[in-house]
């Protein structure tokens, strides 16, 4: 059976073959969120704010902040290429001589001035344009009604054309990284099994439009007090035994008192839409695993996220490994058990969805 309790005793066993026993703490199996949105706030002349938290598959968490909003600019309509080796080639043109029009915007300046497809715009305003981004630092400056000549390339000959801007408004997104604040040390093993982040102050009265604090869940580890408790990765603690949730450097501290003590912790945590869900985290010291080998007779080791015995050489002649199952999408507790007997002959797959049996190597059916 896989436990979240250290085994505190110490197994020996005295057998004529050498016999090794320790504990000790082997992989560790973490599990994140997807990214998601957190709260969208509607500000003055119809920006919209967009608060999205993203949690890595490092174990890290980041927020950002996406505004929305109307801005007019002058737009001449060309849609064009950069003219690059491969362009060049075939095409037979000079690489970066210029840009190639692929077309332009009905009604466009670009258009009322007689630019075409399969023009190359060489000079707007004076100055060359090899690259798309210059054309739309040209447009930046431009005041609506504005003129500006275009040098174009056309069957081998250079012309100018005459273009008046014209303003267009459209939707831009502006985006802001916004800094989690740390707890100064990390609280992932021996009591909860989570990394945790904070959302500064100023950042959360912006969210969720009162002062107060809040908690990210950036990780947790399969099998830890906190992910049997249904803890996810991405999750945000909102209350601590009913009341707010502190700070995340209090929080840990609280963690760590808590967990040489004992004693469990009742969390209120929010993730998206979904509603709040409220879990209990016996905190506790979790992390010891016994691992025992008897050399090509005999193999035990017993742990956090997952147990396995065995029999024989290299396990041939019978072993059994019971794990959790990290499933991010749910906050169920599952395991998956895999047996198996007789060098192969026999093997028992058994997972939440089925039950897979193979017998003689060659033959399988589900249950």
């Amino acid at each position: 059976m896989i436990r979240s309790r250290p085994l505190r005793t110490l197994l020996l066993l005295s057998l004529p073959l050498a016999a090794t026993a320790c504990v000790t703490h082997f992989d560790e199996v973490y599990v994140g969120g997807d990214d998601y949105v957190i709260a969208r706030r509607d500000g003055a002349a119809g920006a919209t704010e967009v608060y999205e938290l993203s949690v890595t598959g490092g174990g890290d968490a980041a927020l950002s902040v996406a505004t929305e909003y109307d801005k007019d600019r002058t737009f001449l309509g060309f849609q064009l290429a950069e003219i690059d080796k491969s362009l060049a080639e075939s095409r037979g043109l000079r690489p970066y001589s210029g840009l190639l029009v692929q077309g332009v915007y009905s009604g466009s300046a670009a258009e009322l001035a007689g630019v075409v497809n399969g023009d190359l715009l060489y000079e707007l305003g004076g100055r060359e344009t090899i690259y798309r981004s210059q054309v739309a630092d040209v447009e930046a400056g431009l005041d609506g009604g504005q003129d500006i000549v275009a040098t174009i390339g056309r069957g081998g000959d250079r012309i100018e054309l005459t273009l008046t801007g014209k303003r267009i408004r459209e939707r831009v997104t502006d985006r802001e990284s916004v800094a989690l604040e740390s707890s100064g040390r990390q609280v992932h093993r021996p009591h909860a099994g989570v990394h945790l982040r904070g959302i500064p102050a100023t950042w959360c009265e912006k969210i969720w439009g009162e002062p107060r604090e809040a908690v990210v869940v950036s990780r947790v580890e399969v099998g830890s007090p906190a992910w049997l408790a249904g803890l996810r990765g991405g999750d945000i603690i909102d209350e601590v035994d009913g009341r707010p949730v502190p700070s995340v450097s209090e929080l840990s501290r609280e963690i760590a008192a808590r967990g040489e003590a004992e004693r469990p912790m009742l969390v209120t945590v929010s993730r998206g839409d979904d509603p709040p869900f409220e879990a209990r985290i016996d905190l506790c010291d979790y992390s010891g695993e016994t691992n025992v080998w008897i050399p090509l007779v005999f193999g035990l080791r017993n742990g956090v996220y997952q147990d396995r015995w065995s029999f024989g050489p290299f396990g041939l002649l019978m072993s059994n490994r019971n794990s959790y199952v990290a499933d991010t999408t749910t906050r169920e507790v599952q395991t998956r058990n895999v047996f198996h007997a007789l060098l192969g002959l026999i093997k028992v797959d058994s997972r939440p969805e089925e039950t897979r049996v193979r017998l003689l190597w060659f033959i399988s059916f589900d249950t």
